[in-house]
């Protein structure tokens, strides 16, 4: 009896296995060029939710700029940066001078050691008020009259603003300006540092600190610093923003060569020294424009920027005269991506209004060791801000 002859030849199952490979392989690819889309749009979505939480602390302090800050301080004697900060220490009002609510550089890398690695032409803003600093007492206050302190209800949605005694918070205290033309004027204390007290139990013991408080008069307490243990070093808080290079090559490797992080340093009380914070990272550039009113009609009518940066004003002309800030940063979304060139009519990108108030950085040649940069997306990111302080 005949056997069924029906089934597969040797060279069939062959050409099917090698057929199947081919689909395997090209799906293998499809899904490795997916997961690696994913990432790369992971990144950018992270880079971005990252630079909006910089910009908006930014936003916050430069809108701070000013705010509890003395018009005139009463001849008293403070500190800021140490002098081995630098360059922070080159941007110090003190010891007697009225402190600027806003002092700007064109250069932050500018007298900075090398090994400091500042990033070069990029601009170094400072800011100084109370409510700057990052600690529980910044940003708190209160008022005070001839006969009691101010608490706040419990229930009141200022709740958060109230001083507290435990742990124990340092305060300055103000004479706020009340018509045009005076000045806010810091109130001296009995204590050491002439200028600042523990937050107290009774309004008894704030009187017995400070120069008894006029009949009629009302007096603002700004928390400063919380730490009971520590002095304070100035009767203000103080940020610097500037873009630091990477320490290595291994730090955020997903960075383009020669870039920096853009971070927020506040001075210590304890020392003068400062402690950073980082903010935005793969930073090239950033740039620090202001709107001036020049004539008290109430209308910008000046620009300035790095050409000049903000004039030598005093501390009451900074307050009368800047109504905007305008903060430029160039950085790039996401890591280096290879299937992606930057088109050579846009290799050349202002970072401010204009190039001439501002810097124009060619991505193709202003950094060393920059011959990948045109693998990389880069932005420029925007922040118009108005100080609510200023008068």
């Amino acid at each position: 009896m005949r056997k069924d002859q029906n089934g597969f030849t040797l060279i069939e199952i062959l050409v099917a296995i090698t057929i199947l490979g081919i689909i395997m392989l090209m799906n293998t690819q499809l899904m490795q060029n997916l997961l690696q889309g994913s990432a790369r749009q992971n990144a950018i979505v992270t880079t971005q939710f990252e630079t909006a939480l910089g910009l908006e602390l930014m936003r916050t302090d430069i809108e701070n700029a000013g705010f509890g800050l003395a018009d005139d301080i009463n001849g008293i004697i403070y500190t800021e940066a140490d002098a081995a900060s630098v360059p922070a220490f080159q941007y110090n009002d003190a010891p007697t001078n009225v402190p600027r609510a806003l002092v700007h550089s064109n250069d932050g890398s500018t007298g900075a050691p090398a090994a400091q690695h500042y990033i070069a032409n990029s601009d170094y803003l400072v800011i100084k008020s109370p409510a700057v600093g990052e600690n529980g007492a910044a940003k708190k206050w209160t008022y005070i009259t001839p006969t009691a302190i101010h608490v706040w209800d419990a229930v009141n949605t200022n709740n958060d603003m109230d001083m507290e005694t435990n742990p124990v918070n340092h305060m300055i205290v103000i004479k706020p300006r009340t018509q045009v033309g005076e000045a806010a004027k810091l109130i001296k204390s009995t204590t050491t540092p002439p200028f600042a007290v523990h937050y107290p139990a009774s309004f008894g013991s704030l009187n017995t600190d400070f120069i008894p408080v006029g009949v009629g008069e009302r007096y603002i307490a700004y928390g400063v610093n919380r730490d009971a243990s520590v002095e304070l070093r100035m009767p203000f808080n103080r940020a610097d923003y500037y873009v630091r290079q990477r320490a290595t090559s291994n730090d955020n490797p997903n960075c383009a060569p020669g870039t920096g992080t853009l971070v927020k340093a506040t001075v210590d009380h304890n020392g003068g020294g400062l402690t950073e914070m980082p903010l935005i990272t793969c930073v090239a550039n950033m740039q620090v424009i202001f709107r001036l009113d020049t004539n008290g009609d109430g209308i910008p009518d000046t620009t300035v920027g790095s050409t000049p940066a903000l004039p030598a004003l005093s501390a009451m002309q900074i307050k009368e005269q800047v109504k905007e800030v305008r903060v430029y940063i160039l950085a790039h979304e996401g890591p280096r991506d290879n299937g992606y060139t930057l088109p050579a009519t846009s290799r050349l990108v202002t970072v401010g209004d204009t190039a001439a108030l501002g810097r124009s950085v060619d991505l193709l040649s202003d950094v060393v060791g920059n011959a990948t940069w045109a693998n990389y997306r880069w932005k420029v990111y925007t922040l118009f801000v108005k100080p609510r302080s200023f008068y």
